[in-house]
């Protein structure tokens, strides 16, 4: 059995008989007694090192034993904070997101003292961990607890508020989600002439999900019968559809390729879905004579399908002349050939479903690239 003995060394330096001594704390050194007899000293900048390596080969589960070896050994010492952040990161890669997020909520319940950067950093990878297991209600309130704190950049709260906004929209809190991007666009124009951001990623984020708001709110009208009722509430529909665009539209204005494609990809689907509500609509005639009404419905709304292929074409364009190829491409490309089949004459009437919501793009420095933490 191996006994560690950690020993804080401070070195007294000698002056002038008028100064004071001075103290340098220097990091701990650690014994290990062998059974077998003999004494070993454990250096920390060399473990480091080690676990580094083996993060860099990809052995993500040895790093984390040599990191979390680190915390045990050298209690408060300058190592620990760059250990359990560089062992959340080894256990995201690792795809054990749970040992990830216990080792950040360590890092980031610490004293900080003058290393506020540190936790800082630790908070935005725990709140991507929870994105990650769609846990919304805990990235709400990380978010919120980030926003609280004084000693983070204009960057960092904007991205905050777009990451807040997007937990509140996955708790279904609209209302909640469009006064947090609100409050984002506002800080952002406060701020244009005082300090440029980092990227304009999460400008585009807040931009998107307003037009998602607008969206979601456009799927939960209803469309009733009778005719007057269905008239009214397709009215509705049509002037909901309208603002989830003209939102959709200012996201592409931000000119970030991830969302703008995204917001493409929802423009388009928004005229398949208007689509999809008038040949569903109910309607009161029956059997042959319904069957009539409805391939003469079919042929006068047939446009909306011809718009929304034009849309993914635009944005299938788009992307290509930006050199981008993510998952909003990818499902332009799938939702242009859905369509280009309903508009051929005697296909299938579409039938009602629950449309999925699409995923979210990537973020823009996926954690596969992350580096892992030095120590100077």
């Amino acid at each position: 059995m191996i006994i560690r003995l950690a020993v804080a060394v401070a070195v007294a330096v000698a002056g002038c008989a008028h100064q004071k001594e001075q103290h340098v704390e220097m990091d701990p050194i650690v014994f290990a007694a062998r059974p077998e007899g003999g004494v070993s000293m454990i250096d920390p900048e060399a473990l480091f090192a080690e676990a580094g390596a083996a993060y860099a080969d990809k052995r993500y589960r040895d790093a984390v034993a040599i990191w979390d070896r680190m915390v045990a050994d050298f209690g408060n010492s300058r190592w620990i904070n760059a250990c359990l952040y560089n062992a959340g990161l080894a256990l995201e890669a690792a795809g054990d997101l749970d040992g990830a997020a216990a080792h950040y909520r360590k890092l980031t319940s610490r004293d900080c003292g003058s290393a506020c950067s540190d936790q800082i950093d630790g908070l935005y990878r725990l709140g991507s961990v929870y994105v990650e297991q769609k846990n919304w209600t805990a990235a709400a309130e990380l978010w919120k607890q980030t926003l609280a704190r004084k000693d983070i950049t204009l960057s960092d709260r904007v991205e905050a508020q777009g990451r807040r906004a997007e937990a509140q929209f996955n708790l279904r809190d609209l209302g909640a989600a469009e006064r947090t991007i609100r409050e984002q666009q506002d800080l952002v124009k406060a701020n244009a002439d005082v300090e440029r951001l980092d990227t304009d990623f999460f400008v585009g984020m807040g931009a998107y999900y307003l037009g998602r708001i607008a969206h979601e709110q456009y799927r939960l009208l209803p469309v009733r019968g009778p005719d007057k009722q269905m008239a009214e509430d397709l009215e509705n529909k049509a002037r909901m559809l309208v603002m989830a665009q003209a939102r959709y539209l200012e996201a592409m204005r931000v000119n970030n390729v991830e969302w703008a494609t995204a917001a493409g990809y929802q423009i388009g689907s928004l005229y398949h879905e208007l689509y999809d509500d008038l040949i569903n609509a109910p309607v009161q005639a029956s059997g042959e004579a319904r069957e009539v009404y409805l391939e003469q419905l079919r042929e006068r709304i047939k446009t909306l399908l011809q718009k929304a292929v034009a849309i993914h074409e635009k944005n299938l364009l788009m992307a290509e002349r930006n050199g981008v190829e993510n998952e909003w491409v990818k499902r332009s490309n799938e939702e242009m050939a859905n369509l280009k089949r309903l508009l051929v004459p005697g296909s299938p009437l579409p039938t009602p479903q629950a449309k999925p919501q699409p995923p979210a793009p990537p973020l823009p420095r996926p954690k596969d690239e992350l580096p892992p933490r030095i120590v100077l």
